[in-house]
Formats: structure tokens, sequence, C-alpha cells
């Protein structure tokens, strides 16, 4: 086979992942926005995982815990293959180059806050020993159940990779990021609120737990 006829090949295979990345990302987004109120945004407990299961191995949930920090609470097994370990608990940012943390902070801060819908594309540097690997993360704001838009839903889809070493990723400049504002306007969020107390006819709505199935 030519280098001109692999070459061809390669982006070929290149375009049809792409293309099936931005489809199970555009399907997670829809699904969000079927969840969404007048005015409010979707609930974490509302998110059903049989409702995204094409998305599920690629998907997270994100807290956020300080100005421009969020952490990992459920995390797909596609960001497991990335990482080379469980993400969950782990910072957001543990998923990009040092170079890169300050900049999608800025916009993971804006995605909670605006709110904002965000989705970034990503490039994982080439190495003597490995390809560049391209991919995008999608962030979807959440309310918790006490209204504060303090969880995230996302996903993070990639080209396929066989590396045997953590991936780390930075902004790809080559490609636009979406930055699209709800139109929601939020009261401040406290990210450590004071416990409510519990009314006599209180009762305890069950948490949804998204379950990876690779299977």
């Amino acid at each position: 086979m030519s280098k001109d006829i692999y070459d061809d090949l390669i982006e070929r295979r290149r375009g049809e992942m792409s293309a099936k990345n931005d489809l199970i990302l555009k399907n997670l987004e829809e699904y969000w926005q079927t969840l969404r109120h007048a005015q409010r945004l979707p609930a974490r407990n509302d998110v059903a995982p049989s409702r995204i299961d094409d998305a599920l191995p690629h998907a997270f949930i994100l807290q956020r815990v300080a100005p421009g920090t969020a952490r990992f609470r459920v995390a797909g097994q596609r960001l497991h293959d990335l990482l080379k370990m469980d993400a969950r608990g782990m910072p957001f940012s543990t998923i990009f180059l040092p170079e890169a943390r300050d900049s999608v902070q800025a916009l993971m801060e804006s995605a909670f806050s605006s709110p904002a819908i965000v989705s970034i594309p990503l490039v994982s540097p080439a190495t003597i020993l490995r390809p560049a690997l391209r991919g995008k993360v999608l962030l979807l704001p959440l309310r918790d159940s006490d209204d504060d838009t303090t969880r995230m839903l996302g996903a993070l889809v990639t080209d396929p990779d066989t590396a045997n070493r953590p991936r780390r990723f930075a902004i790809n400049t080559a490609e636009r990021i979406r930055h699209e504002r709800i139109g929601l306007r939020l009261a401040p969020t406290p990210l450590f609120p004071t416990p409510p107390t519990a009314r006599p006819d209180a009762t305890v709505r069950p948490a949804l737990r998204l379950v990876v199935n690779n299977g």
C-alpha cells in the first residue's frame, strides 16, 4: 500500500470516528435539553443512565467544590482508560496538561456560574512513542438537590487510543471552543450551604447513580 493511500485511509477512519464522537455528544446534549424546565436547569437526580447508554463509557458527573475547582463524582470507563486510574474523587484538571489548566478552569467555572454549555476541542500531543490524540469534552450544568448549580454532566470522547501510558490533554487551538450561555439568571451558588431544617413531612429523594456498563 502506497503512503498516499495509507494516509487517505487513516484520514477517512479519523473522519468516521470524529462523526461518531460528535453524535455521542449531540445525543447527550439533546437528552439534557429534554430535562430542562422553564427557567430551570436539569437536576442531577433527573439524569437516568438508561437514557444515555451510548455515552456512558465517556460520561462523568462533576461536583463544584470551590471557584474554578470541581471533582469527578462519577466517571465512565473511557476516562479510566485514558488516565490509567480511577478518576472518581480527582480534580477535573487531572485530565489536562499544566499549561491548559487555567484556561480550562475558567471555562468550567463559566459553565457553572453563567450558566453555559461549554465544548472544548482537545489534543494530547504526540511523542516519540505515540501519535497525537484528538478529542472533545462537553460540559452541561445541573442543579443539585438544593437547586444550586454545583453539578455538571459531561462527556469526553477521543479517537481510538492504544497507548499504555496516561494521556493528558491541551486545548486544540486549531478548532473553535463553544461557549453558549443558557440565558438563566441564577442566585449565587453557596459552595458549603447550611443544611436546612427538616420539616416533619419532608421526604428523601433517592439519588440516581451512573453505572458504566461496557458489556
